[in-house]
């Protein structure tokens, strides 16, 4: 399993990146309780210290937008911004950002 920590600027709180072969270490640090059979990657939040987690188990560009897609909802939620359709710079930014620390994270 590896790991990486990272800062979220502009919106607070910290992302965390994980990659994993067995979801039960993420269980163990977490205390969740991730089906590794249904899923191939899984956001979740520990709401407490504004902490955004993605835990990837099979590394596959598609399956890291659809979870990107849920961090930044879950981020948006948080700090109470809406989507907006016409002007979507503050969506596309935090995705490009988001997107981004998990490449950077992969090519290590």
């Amino acid at each position: 399993m590896k790991i990486k920590e990272v800062k979220i600027p502009i919106y607070f709180g910290k992302l965390t990146i994980i990659t994993t072969n067995d979801f039960k270490e993420v269980d163990a640090i977490y205390n969740t309780k991730i089906d590794g059979n249904l899923y191939d990657a899984v956001v979740f939040e520990v709401k407490d210290k504004d902490e955004y987690i993605v835990a990837i188990k099979k590394i596959e560009w598609s399956i890291i937008a659809h979870e990107v897609v849920h961090i930044v909802n879950a981020i948006f939620l948080k700090c109470g911004i809406e989507l907006d359709r016409i002007n979507d710079e503050p969506q596309a930014y935090l995705t490009g950002w988001i997107v981004n620390e998990i490449d950077e994270f992969l090519k290590k």
